[in-house]
């Protein structure tokens, strides 16, 4: 029998639920991670989980069973009551799973690309659903590495983790200043093309991104810093009345136009 927490103000409860706030993640260097779904592809990828909580009441059996496998692999599985599971969970219905993961570092040294990468570099995005929805989007285009330039969003933020489908778990992830990212692909011969709407800009199609490639996408209210616009532009056409994109939208286009490219 697992031991089982009922009350919401037990101690263990109340540092789980503080791991919403990235100061908390911060200070203990871990962060949550809910769902069957993106605790199973956590698993999978074998990323380092410090523990787990199961509610029973509120999951079903693919939960029970990932929680028996989570034991089995020796992550301690603690079970939780319907009213101490709500009180960590982040998502409106919770699916009774829920487990603390631990915060890696990013360090752009480190990332490995093969030939001819797929880059996707996003510069100083505020919002973490759209951090999450672009590391989904990057590892549904087949991108080979993600680099986070000037990091506004936590990428350990919860949002991001359910954004991201788990994609967060799988694809090879980095964090650096704009520049030393500029730096670190041009000693690598990867080609830098921005998403940057000025006037003349090419079109995607219209940009050879077949070969070692880095896709860069600016914030949602900034856009690119002066890092990237010294570099090769593209911009989307816009035939409506709008004149931007949201920020995961324009970098699905530009990974698919490359993907395209590459079939």
């Amino acid at each position: 029998m697992r031991p089982t927490i009922t009350s919401p103000a037990n101690p263990r409860i109340k540092a789980v639920a503080r791991l919403r706030t990235r100061r908390d993640r911060d200070a203990t260097g871990t962060f949550p991670i809910e769902g069957v779904r993106v605790v199973q592809r956590a698993f999978q990828a074998g990323w380092p989980l410090v523990e787990a909580y199961h509610a029973p009441d509120l999951s079903g059996p693919e939960a029970a069973a990932l929680a028996d496998a989570l034991e089995a692999a020796g992550v301690p599985v603690l079970a939780l009551g319907d009213t101490a599971f709500r009180r960590i969970a982040y998502r409106e219905h919770p699916d009774g799973l829920l487990a603390v993961g631990r915060i890696p570092r990013l360090d752009l040294a480190a990332l490995s690309l093969p030939p001819d990468p797929l880059v996707l570099v996003v510069e100083a995005i505020e919002k973490p659903g759209n951090l999450g929805a672009m590391l989904r989007t990057a590892d549904a285009a087949g991108a080979n590495a993600v680099i986070i330039a000037a990091p506004t969003a936590d990428p350990w933020n919860p949002n991001v983790v359910r954004a991201s489908q788990g994609a967060l778990f799988s694809l090879p992830l980095a964090a650096a200043t704009a520049p030393t990212v500029g730096d670190w692909l041009e000693a690598r011969g990867v080609a830098v093309v921005a998403a940057d709407p000025q006037p003349g800009a090419a079109a995607p199609w219209e940009v050879d991104l077949t070969g070692p490639v880095a896709v860069v996408v600016g914030s949602e209210h900034e856009g690119l810093s002066d890092t990237w616009r010294q570099r090769s532009t593209v911009a989307i056409p816009m035939l409506g009345t709008v004149d931007s994109l949201n920020a995961s939208v324009a970098a699905a286009v530009l990974l698919y136009e490359a993907r395209r490219q590459r079939a």
